[in-house]
């Protein structure tokens, strides 16, 4: 049982995508960490069962669904299915997402497709289940789509993952004047570069591009952090509790970096 004392999200039902790992998996803790259960949807159940433990962990209940959030069918269900387990949903964080490095002359069709597929049209089909639910049980909640400083300023072979990210910020600010009358914020956060299995797969794969190595790569990275290091999951989950409670209730349509000065360097 946790000893920890911050109860801002206490009797809250905050469902977050791709919570198996990385910062999904800090969200989701963090969270709990406030006094909020958790649902988990994500394509690993296994590995977000380790999650799931965690949150438990710190005092939340937690459940994992097996969710492709590109499957506007099986989100449909575990939406509900998760009303039925931890009670009305009230808040969303949107994390599910991929990131390839590819150059453009080397990108495919399908590299564009699955990032729009998964960062972009996940965001919606996830966002319209939960605010339609919202709505109905006139519930104020709140949304939290997590983009990137990626969707702004871009490392080359990030065409797809760029562009996708970005749409997610145009998503959000539609989004936020579209829900605003049913009581319902609608945020973005965009992290920098976090301490991630993908971060740490995109810096291989940057690397057998450049003949570099990671480690010289992430050195690289770094350098245009003002705040030279590495972040932490859990950092971005401060951010996304504040928005999810009732702190956040005048922050709407917002994009917020949380990426050790990366935008400002």
């Amino acid at each position: 049982m946790s000893t920890h004392t911050d109860t801002r999200l206490r009797d809250r039902h905050i469902v977050v995508t791709g919570g198996a790992r990385g910062i999904g998996r800090g969200i989701a803790v963090r969270c709990a960490r406030a006094g909020a259960d958790v649902s988990i949807f994500d394509t690993k159940p296994e590995v977000a069962a380790e999650t799931a433990d965690l949150v438990r962990e710190e005092g939340g209940e937690a459940e994992v669904y097996e969710v492709d959030v590109t499957d506007a069918e099986g989100v449909e269900t575990a939406v509900d299915a998760a009303i039925d387990s931890l009670g009305d949903i009230h808040g969303l964080v949107n994390n599910a997402g991929v990131q390839q490095a590819v150059p453009l002359l080397e990108t495919t069709e399908d590299d564009w497709d699955l990032h729009f597929e998964v960062n972009a049209k996940g965001t919606f089909l996830v966002s319209k289940a939960v605010a339609s639910r919202m709505v109905d049980g006139d519930i104020e909640g709140s949304i939290v789509n997590i983009s990137s400083v990626g969707a702004e300023r871009p490392f080359s072979g990030q065409g797809a993952y760029g562009a996708s990210k970005a749409a997610v910020l145009a998503f959000t600010t539609v989004l936020a004047k579209e829900l605003s009358d049913h009581g319902i914020t609608v945020n973005a956060l965009k992290p920098g570069t976090v301490e991630t299995p993908m971060v740490e797969e995109w810096l291989d794969e940057h690397a057998e591009q450049s003949g570099k190595s990671p480690d010289e790569i992430l050195a690289e990275t770094l350098d245009v952090h003002i705040l030279d290091r590495i972040g932490q999951p859990e950092e971005v989950g401060h951010v996304a509790v504040l928005l999810l409670s009732e702190e956040g209730d005048w922050i709407t349509g917002e994009s917020i970096a949380v990426d050790g000065g990366y935008l400002k360097h």
